[in-house]
Formats: structure tokens, sequence, C-alpha cells
């Protein structure tokens, strides 16, 4: 009985070469597998070249029917954390037969977008100045929370400009996930001997330089104290201790005692960062616009997307039972994101249309500004402020003479990911190494009277040389030298070069035949018969068809 051998195979495509994601957000990336062999199979479907935390395969195994063609999908979810790097991360899809262990790859591509996100904390919060000691250390640290590198400015102010501040250096810049301690020096510019003890909210902030809706910011208060005597002092110190004593036989009204919103403006979409410390209390409330966010821990934070445009009013409100505080009010403005313009390909040509094959060329394009990404098809990803780019010839997998057209594409994509493409295409041509630099005839045209002519012939880098006559062929020994002919007709002359690789290179010369001149005819002699000698009443022809000489 004949033995039932199975055919098998199979093949993997993907939907998209390439696939972009917002960190925090999910991609679909399709595929789909196609069954070329005559019985159903099992595949393992499998993600190289990716974090695994980024990945998820809902179906790791599927059965395909045969010669049936099954689509599936995997989906991509970078988080959005600083370690989801702004960039193009490629990749491949393995699938895997079970039955066979055949494997099947195909290669897409994960365009990760960036985004922003910076924070700033300032120790310690609370400082004193006086007469004695007009200045304060503080340690300021810069955070950048984002995907992409930051260049940031330091600020810091006080409402009544009680006091100077200093930065150990006012600009920083930051990869993704960094973040930087620097010193900042407050002075008391109006601190006298005798005066109220002040108090001067400080907002301590940092803006991106390239962007400026990228901002953070953070309070921290200075006491300015006044100098006074040891009897007023004392005084002070009892009047204190009573009223400490007095504060502590009763229940302490809750209330906020630190608190940060961030950034103050913010364009739709982007995060606002509630930050909190209560005292006394059980709880804290947080109104934001409209919406309120009840039962919120003692201390902790609390990040809102922003959804529209237009002042938001939030306010913190520390709860303890039903003694609620008095509420914390601050206005962020939300502004709608800015128009990012279309990218446009200004230019794209290549220096020459067809080209030797192992030649490069040089391929020149011009994007507009709002061009932030550019990809040259089958080169890769190049510089969308650059100009031009060499590019190496394909590689010579030509069986003999013939032309390998290639056309590239270039993508330009803005900050958005909206795209546009354009197409050239070039031939590489691949030649003989076999150069005729002579082949002609002596004399071009030949008299009928006298049919010898004379074909010479110079050839460099052939391996073999024929001269062909009509249908007649002759193999040529020497690369340089002639060969007379005797002709009758016109005949055309072709020489064939080959070189060692089977590649030819043909010239073909035609030798004319001038036309006979016109006879003489006699004005007084007329009707057939003729008084001429040896005239038969007729033109005289030459004799055609020619021998080699």
């Amino acid at each position: 009985m004949p033995v039932y051998n199975p055919v098998m195979g199979f093949s993997v495509r993907l939907a998209n070469d390439e696939s972009t994601v917002e960190p925090g957000s999910s991609a679909p990336v399709a595929f789909e597998i196609t069954n070329d062999g005559d019985q159903e199979e099992e595949f393992e479907v499998s993600v190289e070249g990716l974090d695994p935390e980024w990945t998820a395969i809902p179906v790791p195994t599927l059965w395909v029917p045969a010669g049936e063609t099954r689509v599936d999908r995997i989906f991509i979810k970078p988080p959005r954390e600083a370690e989801s790097r702004a960039g193009v991360y490629p990749f491949v899809i393995k699938v895997r037969s079970m039955d066979s262990g055949e494997a099947r790859s195909a290669q897409s591509s994960l365009a990760v977008n960036p985004f922003s996100h910076v924070s700033i904390e300032a120790t310690p919060k609370r400082a004193e100045l006086t007469a004695l000691n007009r200045s304060a250390q503080f340690e300021v640290t810069v955070m950048n929370l984002g995907n992409t590198e930051e260049n940031l400015q330091l600020y810091a102010s006080d409402v009544d400009d009680l006091i100077a501040f200093e930065f150990a250096q006012n600009t920083v810049t930051l990869a993704p996930g960094q973040s930087k301690v620097v010193s900042m020096t407050a002075t008391g510019t109006k601190v006298k001997a005798l005066q109220g003890l002040q108090v001067a909210p400080v907002t301590v902030s940092t803006r991106s330089t390239d962007r400026p809706a990228v901002a953070a910011n953070c309070q921290l208060h200075v006491e300015i104290r006044p100098v006074v005597s040891p009897g007023p002092m004392i005084a002070a110190f009892v009047v204190l201790a009573l009223l400490v004593g007095w504060i502590l036989s009763i229940p302490k009204p809750p209330s906020i005692a630190n608190y940060s919103v961030q950034p103050r403006q913010a364009t739709v979409g982007d995060q606002i960062e509630i930050g909190w410390e209560a005292k006394n209390a059980s709880s804290v409330t947080v109104e934001f616009g409209e919406t309120l966010y009840e039962m919120q821990p003692v201390k902790g934070t609390l990040p809102i997307a922003a959804d529209k445009a237009g002042k938001i009013d939030i306010k913190i409100i520390a709860v303890s039972g039903d003694v609620r505080s008095n509420p914390i009010s601050i206005s962020v403005e939300v502004k709608e994101p800015p128009t990012v313009p279309e990218p446009e390909i200004l230019a794209f040509s290549a220096g020459r249309s067809e080209v030797p094959l192992g030649s490069s060329i040089v391929i020149d394009y011009r994007l507009n500004d709002a061009a932030t990404y550019a990809y040259l098809e089958p080169i890769g990803a190049i510089d969308p402020k650059a100009q031009s780019i060499q590019v190496p010839s394909p590689p010579d997998d030509l069986p003999g003479k013939g032309v390998k057209s290639i056309t590239y594409t270039l993508i330009a994509r803005n900050a958005q990911g909206h795209e546009v493409s354009k197409k050239i295409s070039v031939k590489f041509i691949k030649d003989s190494k076999a150069v005729i630099s002579q082949f002609e005839a002596n004399p071009p045209e030949i008299d009928p009277e006298a049919p010898q002519v004379t074909i010479r012939w110079r050839v460099a880098g052939a391996a073999r040389l024929e001269l062909i006559q009509g249908d007649q062929r002759e193999s040529l020994t020497e690369l340089e030298g002639q060969r007379e002919f005797s002709l009758g007709e016109e005949t055309t002359f072709t020489l064939v070069a080959t070189d060692d690789q089977g590649l030819e290179n043909r010239k073909t010369i035609t030798v004319k035949l001038k036309k006979p001149a016109e006879p003489t005819v006699d004005p007084g002699t007329t009707g057939t018969g003729g008084d001429i000698p040896g005239d038969t009443g007729g033109v005289k022809r030459p004799v055609t068809g020619g021998n080699r000489v």
C-alpha cells in the first residue's frame, strides 16, 4: 500500500509595515497566516524584538485549515513611562508550525510617539530669614518623567517681592527618566530688625525652553522674622504658651498644610497633577471644575486629564467628620492644542535615471519644517533636515546583461503622525566589459567597378570575438586587425565582442553600393537600334554577389 506523505507549508504577511502608538495606549498589529499545505495545521505565534511587557497575544496558538488564510492580531502597549523612549523599534512576528517545526517570520516596526511630563520639588518646605541671617538654602529637584529629552529653565518668585533667588545653574538638560538636584539660595531684600512676622509664599517653577506648554511648579514658604528685645520675647513666649495650651485643649480643625497644582497652564489632553498634604483630617475632597473627587487620602496626588479648553477652578478641602476646612482655590488655564502643519515633500529626485550596476547614486530631497521624521524605502530612516543621501548600488544578481529597476519611496511624517510620500525609479544597467573602440569600413561606399572593401576593428576586454556578414559568422582570434572583402551588393557587417561573463557588446556598419551613372545617348539616334559599337540597347549592370579576398 503506498504511504501518504502530506504536503505542508505556510506563509506569514503583515497588514502594515509600521505601526504608531502613543505611550499608555494600545496599537493592534494585524497579520495573516496562509496554510499552503493539504491538511489543517496548528501554529504558534510569538513576538521578538520588543519588551515582553509591551506585547499581548490574545491567541498564542491557532488552527488554519488547508488552503485557507487566517487573520489575527497582536496588541502592543508601551507604558506611559520614561522607559518607553520615543523612536522607532523594529520587531518580528514569528509563526512556527506545531506539526513540522518550520518557522516563518514577518518584520515590522513600531513608532513610539514622544510625550512630555516634568516635575519639580523643593526642600525644605519652610525656611526662616532674619536680620542676622538673611539667606536660606534649598535643594530643588527637577525630574523628567517624559520619554524625550527636555531643556528646562528654572524660576522662583514670591508675591510681595521680599526675596531674591539665585540658582547654582538656571538651565538643566534632562534625559528621559533623569532627575537633577540644583541648589537655590533665597536672600531677603527687605528684612528689618523691628518688624512684624511676614510669611512669603514662594513658587519654584520650571519650563521647557523648546515647548513652553511643558512646565511644573511647587510651593514653599519663607518666614521673615524680626529681632526683638528679651522682655517682649519672654512675654510673647508666655502668651504663646498659654495660647498653645488653649489650642491643645480644643479639637484641631482640619487644614491643608501643603498643596501643588502643575502645570498652571496646560493644553487640552495634558494631565494636570494635583498634590496635597492635610492635617487633622480623615480625608480630602478635590473639586475639579464641576467634577467632585471625594474620600481621597490625607496625603496624595491626583492626575486629571484636561478635556476642554478654558479656565478650570480647582478646590482642595480637608475633611474631618462633619467639619470641612476652608478650600484652597487654584485656577488653571487650558488652551487648545496648537495646529501642527502638514508635512510636505518639496523636492525628491535622483542625479541620474540610469546608472551602471555597481555604482552608487545621490538622491536629493527637501522637506518642509513640519516634517519631523523621514524614511526612504528600501534604505531606512533618514535625517529630515538633510538634503541628500548617497545610496549604494543593489547587489549584482542579474544572470546576464540586463536592467534592474529600483523604486525609492520617500515618506515624511509630522509630529501628529500625518504623512506624505513620493516615488522615483532608477535603472541600474549591467554592461559588458568588452569595449569596441574601432569598427569601420574603408571605403564606406563601394563602386560596382571596384568592389573591394577593408573592414578594420580594435577591441579590448573581450574573451570571444565574432564577425557576422549576413548569415555567415567568423570567429576572430585577434583583438585588433582587418579583413578584405569583395562585394557585389550592399552588405551589413556586425562585430560581436563577448567578455568572460558572457556579456556582449555589438557594433554594426553597412557598406553601401554607389548608384550607377545614367547612360549617355546620342540625340540623333532613335529607335531600338544604334550606331554605337557594342550597344545592345540596354544599360550594363554590375554582377551581384561578392567573394571574400
